[in-house]
């Protein structure tokens, strides 16, 4: 299928882009982001010891135990809970605060393989960072949405068995959708353009989705190079679908060879 090919194409162009040295700079906003965050979660974590209840008397230990494992499990569940929103509020981050460096990202490739300049202003600027904002509340609306309509579908027709792949395919396709978002901001289209687009092509949202939690996934790393990878790769894509490349790109490279 194109959608495959065109993916498969842009990994590869972007892993030989990012070889040869170019938008390396990219991976620094999020390496910073990441490591306030890593420092959060080893805050939190080591709160959580501090605040665990135990003796050093082996006769309260036994006497109050029961009172200990029930302060010391909900302390850990709400540590949980914690753990949980701080990764969802950080994705949140990535896709809101990097969104103006993400769009020169996308941006700075797109003229790259095509030749199409962009004028980079300070209210275009603002405009990017709001519409992200407004783009990722719309997609985590709609995901909530989707996830507790199949929720309430799979207990019904007790389909619990395949539930984490059709959570995983939910936040795929949303997480494609807010990462296209940036093609057609650059292309002066709407927001309902974007959201056509990804009801139009849900393969390509599940597949460029994909690869972003597959890299995220990764330990350390996969945090600060998710984002750039994924709007590289949603770049290229855009580009092939759009019937931008390869026309323009052989173009360049005939030039080039000039």
């Amino acid at each position: 299928m194109n959608t495959i090919s065109y993916h498969i194409k842009g990994i590869t162009t972007s892993l030989l882009e990012l070889a040869k040295g170019k938008y390396l700079v990219f991976f620094i906003p999020g390496a910073i982001i990441t490591g306030i965050y890593w420092w959060m979660l080893y805050y939190t974590d080591s709160l959580q010891e501090s605040y665990t209840l135990s003796s050093e008397y082996s006769w309260v230990n036994w006497t109050f135990g029961w009172f200990f494992d029930w302060v010391n499990s909900g302390a850990e569940k709400i540590f949980e809970i914690v753990d949980f929103l701080s990764r969802q509020v950080y994705i949140f981050i990535v896709l809101t605060a990097l969104s103006p460096f993400n769009t020169l990202l996308g941006e700075k490739l797109d003229s790259n393989l095509t030749g199409k300049t962009y004028k980079t202003t300070l209210v275009r600027f603002l405009n990017d960072f709001f519409r992200m904002i407004f783009v990722i509340i719309i997609a985590l609306l709609l995901e909530f949405l989707c996830i507790i309509l199949y929720w309430l579908a799979s207990k019904f027709l007790g389909l619990e068995i395949i539930d984490p792949i059709v959570y995983f395919c939910i936040a795929a396709f949303f997480f494609g959708f807010s990462f296209y978002d940036f093609a057609f901001e650059r292309y002066s289209q709407g927001l309902f353009d974007t959201l056509t687009f990804a009801f139009y092509k849900p393969l390509t949202m599940l597949l460029t989705g994909a690869l972003f939690l597959a890299i995220y996934t990764i330990p350390i790393v996969g945090i600060p190079i998710s984002p750039v990878i994924t709007v590289m790769v949603s770049t290229i894509v855009y580009l092939y679908i759009t019937e931008k490349l390869p026309k323009q790109n052989t173009e360049l490279n005939t030039q080039s060879d000039e």
